[in-house]
Formats: structure tokens, C-alpha cells, sequence
């Protein structure tokens, strides 16, 4: 379907420019008239996906022979089709005359360097075997040295928002920067791009594409006062060249997953023990597309649905570094004894529940949100006014929100919506199963930032002691949960009484520039979870055992997932922020690690995942309810799959969720409206 609409908006370009009269209809540059083939098997990233095509496979499999953070990051991006560039949906505006060459890409490119073929620059044959992912390099170096790298960064934001003389538009980009090679040249080293076009961007007759792949390419040297010998040096000594080991592998792949989700929703796939891939779920086109052939010991898994379709990459990776320990769980003695019967405490719940209501709306849901629709028309409005493509949406003093946490608190009565996006029914049968399982079950969604900060984003002043609930409509779901027996850990009314106590703390509960929690937050959280664990009555034989965590202040820098769903034009506005992390230790000094054997099982999406799998890691939510309880749990988690990160967890069979106590399972409230997928049913899940 996509083919027909590329030929289509092509179409329409290629007609727009020859009515401009002097817009250049053949290639500026001196094409190459020979076909060269390299040997790519040289390399240290290979494609060995049988008939690969970036524009219609759907799966991508890369051999990685030096487990660099270069050569993953260049496995990733590279010709990948989970990240097609898709037809924009608004028209292409073409200027009447393009613009001389020199003064397109922001006249960041060496004057004269630019080509069409990777053969004509200066590049050797072994130079040519060593391309890095450039947006990903930039974002490293970003980190690492954000003035540094600045340069860089307007490199890539100038060539993305070219529009070749045409109107621009925050919704079309026509290129980008795709791979970065490095020439040596007596004692300079000279910085050659590959710039790759859209294959809907038919700009002139004959466009180059010497790998024939559909994306056309030039080829060109960035100017060299854009390169700092920093850079080049953490290169040389770091990037390019560390060998990583397994750990630091899956480490990788956590944030590489957790990155791409709000774009391609993807999550890493559990093998379930198995040694290779394709699973018995995995669909059966995907299956037909690699004629029954088996990936042996992928290293990672990572599954996307960007498009509706499910897409699959995956990284055999050679050469891990061994670790320097291996990583032991802590022993688990899981046998307490004696048959549970499942204990709920739900009239706390209900009582605070119909306090608000009848404080808010005097007993009707509707009131309640007519007092609040004002702020909900405002927020409504920014969400009409921005592109649906742009998933992030800029508030106050820095802070960035998420759009589709912004739909979940304009989105009304969430049992209202369709069979598939209802959880209602979904979230019970759950608890209903595992209570008869004879396993206690916590359900806990995580508030938006939106609702723990309003005054971020809407206009007028705000008391931070007395902030609004901007959506009555969640608390009137969590009523609905609370009278069918589900116990329900609120999260909300804690965060804002946190919000009062602002000016006592280092840091904010969410992040500014992403979506998910701080240390703060997720501690907060913790404390509030591990309070619940402490009263029942099976914790008590646990606490017979406790194990003494302590913890260790790691500082780090991020930039937030949210910057890059920006405009090109909005994102230099953004640098990386320093975080804070307590990594939790074990009573040996070792950094605490998740046990499959717990009894106590954390359950959720990517909320669970950051501190504890990506950014410092090991200073999660996981981590410090085991703090707290000190006890160890386990985790089961899916990023952006909250709602069917059940399937992890049922995969393992009934005879190993009985031998569970309790089940935590949380997710980012926003995914209670509209949830990407639909909520699976129990019954799918067993099968």
C-alpha cells in the first residue's frame, strides 16, 4: 500500500518541480557511470537476512563480529526498516529555483565535496568497510560532551531541514545524515557523511543510488572546524573501539528498545530459554519470509509494530568481552509453607475515592469534569494545533510532554471506549485468575506528568499546594476497579503532595525532557509499594530473612526521549540534564540484581525498566522495593507493553505462577485510553 502512495506523492513532487520553471530537473552533481561492489564481507557488521529489502521486509537480522558500541549502534540504524521513512501527509511545496549549492545544508558541508557515489570521495577501500550510525554517534557524543558536540548536532539538524529552496515544514524531511566515515590524510582525519533521501523525495531525473536499496544517497565531507580532536579521540578510544560484554550488550539493547518505542513501539523479545528464533507465536507471514530458517543465539530480540505490521530485528553478536563476575541472584526460599488466600484492603481506596468525588463534584463524575474542562479545552487545543507526528509537545521552563499522555487526560469516561481498548474487564479477569491461583495482586498506574505537573503546561497561575485533577475520569476508573475487588496502590495524591514539597528537593518527580519518572519519583513509589508488602501476612516468615541493601549515588547525563520527537527546529533548545541514581548494593557490595525466584514479582513497562535496565541501571523501581522490603523480587517487564506484558509472565505456566505471592503490576496510566494494541483477554494469553 505504501508502494502505490510513494509513486504518487513522487509524482506530484516531480510534476511541482518541472512547472517551476528553473529548478534544475537533473542531478547538480557528477553522477558515477560504474557499478562497484565491495567486499562487505570484510566488515564488521553484515546483513545475513535472506533477500533483505529496507522498504518491504520485515525482518532484519545483523552479525556483529567486535561487539563495539559503533558497530551495535551501526547495526541498528543502518538500512533498518523499522525505521522507514513514511509519505508525509501534507503536500510538498517546491520553490521555484533550488538553491546553488553552496548555500544548501546550511553551508555545512566542505564546498565542493559533495558526490554521488562513495567511490568518487577520498575514501580507501578499508575506510569504506568502517561506517558508524551517525544520529546515534551524535547523541553519544552528546552526552559525553554536549559543547563538543553541538556542531555536530547542527550538522545533522541543518541537513534534515533542507527543504531545497521549497517552504519548510516541521512535518517533512526530505534527508538525513545516515553514516559517518573517517579518512585518514597525513595528520588530518577528514569526516565524510553518506546522506540518504526519502524514496518518495524524488528531487531530480536521476537521482543516485549506487546500493539500489530505494533511499538514494550523496556522499560528502563536513567542513573541519565543525570537529572538535575530542571527538575523534573518544572515538578512537572509546566508542569505536571498547569491546563490550554481554551485560553491557543487553544494556544497550534495553535503551536501544526503550528509545525507538514511542515511534515503532518496540520491546525486547523474551526467548522464554529457548536457543534460537523464530518462536512458536511468531507469525506465520514472518515465518514464510525466512523460508523456515532458524537464527541461532541471537543475542537480542527486538520486536516493533511502527506500522501495524510486526517487524522483528535481530543481533548475533560475537566477540563478547567476559564479564568481569558473573552476575549471582540472590537464594531465594521460596517454600513458606501452608495454602494463601489472596487478602485485599480496598475501603482506604474507596473512602479517599468518594471524599474526592464529593469534594470535586459533589457526587457526580460529570460535575467534576465540568470544572475542570477549561483545562482540558487548553490542553485540547495544543494537541489540535500540533502535528500528529510530533509526539512531543513543549510546556514551561523546559518541561516536554507526551502526547499521548495528553490524550489519556482530555480522553472522558475510559469504559466508554470500544471492545479491545477497554481495560476494565482485562485488568479483572487478571486478578479474578491469579486469586485463584492463591497469589496477591497490586495494580499500579503510574500518573502522567501532565497531571502531576499542569502548571507546566497550561496558562494561569497555579498554588502548588492545591494543583487540579485534571481528569476525574481516572479516578472514576479506579472507583470502578476498587468496587470489583481489584486493590489499587494510588499513586496520585501522593505525587501532588509531593509537588507541594518541591523547593525541599534536588529534583523533580518526572524528568522534564521525557516521559518517564526521576529517582525521586520512582523512590517515592518504591516506599509506597514496599509499606503494602509489609502487611501481609505472608511477609512476615519473608522478614525472618531480610537482606541488608545499602545503596550508591551515580550521577549521569541524559537527554530525554522526548527531544527527539521534536521539530528539527525545536531541539537545539534542549541540552542533556544531569540525573541522580541510587544503584542498590547487595550486603556483598554487588550490585543488586532482579531474581527470577522471588516471590514477589514486578510486573510492568518501561517505567520499570529505566534506572533498572537502561540509564545507570540497577537503581530502578525494582531494585528499591527490594530495598525497602529487603527482600529480593522479580521482574518481568515489556517497554510500552504494560498492558500485554502478561505474556511474559503466563509464559512461564501455572505451575510457576503458583509458587508467587505477589503480583505488582504497573504502567503508565496513559495506556489505560487508547492503548496502542488492543487489551489482550485472558483466554489469549494462556494459549
Amino acid at each position: 500500500m505504501h508502494i502505490k502512495r510513494i509513486l504518487l506523492v513522487a509524482g506530484v513532487f516531480l510534476l511541482a518541480l518541472a512547472a517551476a520553471g528553473c529548478g534544475p530537473k537533473r542531478f547538480p552533481w557528477p553522477l558515477e557511470s560504474q557499478n562497484h561492489l565491495d567486499d562487505t564481507s570484510v566488515m564488521e557488521v553484515t546483513t545475513i537476512s535472506s533477500n533483505y529489502d529496507r522498504l518491504r521486509s520485515r525482518v532484519l537480522v545483523r552479525k556483529i563480529t567486535r561487539a563495539t558500541r559503533a558497530n551495535l549502534d551501526y547495526a541498528a540504524y543502518h538500512a533498518n526498516m523499522m525505521t522507514f521513512s513514511p509519505v508525509p501527509e501534507t503536500g510538498l511545496a517546491v520553490a521555484a529555483c533550488v538553491p546553488g549549492p553552496e548555500k544548501l545544508f546550511g553551508g555545512l558541508l566542505l564546498p565542493g565535496s559533495i558526490v554521488s557515489s562513495i567511490h568518487l570521495t577520498r575514501l580507501s577501500a578499508d575506510e569504506r568497510t568502517k561506517p558508524m550510525a551517525f544520529s546515534p554517534l551524535v547523541d553519544v557524543l552528546s552526552q559525553w560532551n554536549y559543547d563538543k558536540a553541538s556542531p555536530l548536532d547542527d550538522a545533522r539538524t541543518a541537513v534534515r531541514s533542507e527543504s531545497w529552496g521549497g517552504q519548510k515544514s516541521i512535518q517533512v524531511t526530505y534527508q538525513e545524515i545516515t553514516s559517518l566515515y573517517l579518512h585518514t590524510q597525513g595528520q588530518q582525519v577528514e569526516w565524510w557523511v553518506k546522506i540518504e533521501f526519502a524514496p518518495w523525495a524524488k528531487l531530480f531525473d536521476d537521482m543516485p543510488d549506487e546500493d539500489q536499496d530505494g533511499y538514494p544517497e550523496i556522499y560528502a565531507q563536513l567542513k573541519p572546524e565543525l570537529i572538535a580532536p575530542e571527538l575523534l579521540d573518544y572515538l578512537q578510544k572509546d566508542y569505536a573501539v571498547k569491546l563490550l560484554n554481554r551485560a553491557e550488550v543487553k544494556a544497550w539493547a534495553n535503551e536501544l528498545a526503550s528509545y525507538w518505542y514511542p515511534s515503532f513501539n518496540t520491546d525486547i523479545l523474551d526467548l522464554a530459554g529457548q536457543t534460537s528464533w523464530p518462536l512458536a507465536e511468531t507469525e506465520k507471514e514472518v515465518i514464510a519470509e525466512i523460508e523456515g530458517r532458524k537464527i541461532d543465539n541471537p543475542a537480542v530480540v527486538i520486536r516493533g509494530k511502527p506500522r501495524g505490521q510486526a517487524l522483528y530485528n535481530l543481533f548475533v553478536v560475537e566477540g563478547l568481552v567476559k564479564e568481569d563476575k558473573p552476575q549471582t541472584p540472590d537464594v531465594v526460599d521460596t517454600q513458606l509453607g501452608g495454602k494463601r488466600r489472596p487478602v485485599v484492603l480496598l475501603e482506604p481506596q474507596k473512602k479517599l475515592l468518594n471524599q474526592q468525588l464529593q469534594t470535586y463534584g459533589t457526587g457526580s463524575w460529570e460535575k467534576w469534569a465540568a470544572k475542570v474542562a477549561n483545562y482540558r479545552r487548553q490542553l485540547q487545543s495544543k494537541l489540535k494545533k500540533r502535528p500528529k507526528e510530533l509526539k512531543a509537545i513543549e510546556g514551561r521552563q523546559g518541561f516536554l510532554f507526551f502526547r499521548n499522555s495528553i490524550d489519556y487526560v482530555v480522553g472522558g469516561d475510559l469504559q466508554k471506549q470500544p471492545e479491545g481498548k477497554n481495560p476494565f474487564s482485562t485488568i479483572v479477569d487478571f486478578k479474578n485468575y491469579l486469586e485463584k491461583l492463591g497469589v496477591d495482586f497490586l495494580l499500579v498506574p503510574i500518573p502522567t506528568k501532565v497531571e502531576v505537573f499542569p502548571d507546566k503546561i497550561l496558562a494561569g497561575k497555579f498554588d502548588p499546594g492545591k494543583l487540579p485533577v485534571l481528569n476525574p475520569y481516572g479516578r472514576k476508573f479506579l472507583a470502578e476497579l476498587t468496587d470489583a475487588g481489584v486493590e489499587v496502590v494510588d499513586l496520585l495524591p501522593a505525587y501532588l503532595k509531593a509537588r507541594a514539597e518541591q523547593k525541599k528537593a534536588q529534583e523533580f518527580l518526572y524528568q522534564p525532557q521525557d516521559t518517564h519518572w526521576t529517582d525521586r519519583g520512582l523512590r517515592l513509589t518504591a516506599r509506597l509499594i514496599g509499606k503494602r508488602i509489609e502487611l501481609y501476612d505472608w511477609y512476615r516468615q519473608l522478614s525472618k530473612k531480610p537482606v541488608k541493601y545499602s545503596q550508591k549515588k551515580t550521577v549521569f547525563k541524559r537527554h530525554g526521549d522526548l527531544v527527539s520527537r521534536l521539530a528539527d527546529k525545536e531541539k537545539g533548545r534542549y541540552k542533556p540534564q544531569s540525573l541522580i541514581g541510587y544503584q542498590v548494593l547487595t550486603p556483598a557490595g554487588e550490585l543488586y540484581d532482579d531474581d527470577a525466584a522471588s516471590p514477589i514479582v514486578v510486573l510492568g513497562d518501561s517505567f520499570t525498566g529505566v534506572f533498572q535496565r537502561t540509564y545507570c541501571r540497577n537503581a530502578g523501581i525494582s531494585a528499591h522495593i527490594a530495598k525497602e522490603i529487603q527482600f529480593p523480587v522479580d521482574l518481568v517487564m515489556s517497554y510500552g507493553g504494560g498492558p500485554n506484558v502478561r505474556k511474559k509472565l503466563l509464559r512461564r505456566g501455572e505451575d510457576a505462577l503458583r509458587k508467587k505471592y505477589l503480583v505488582v503490576w504497573m504502567f503508565a496510566s496513559r495506556d489505560l485510553y487508547n492503548y496502542w494494541e488492543n487489551w489482550e483477554p485472558l483466554q489469549e494469553k494462556k494459549q
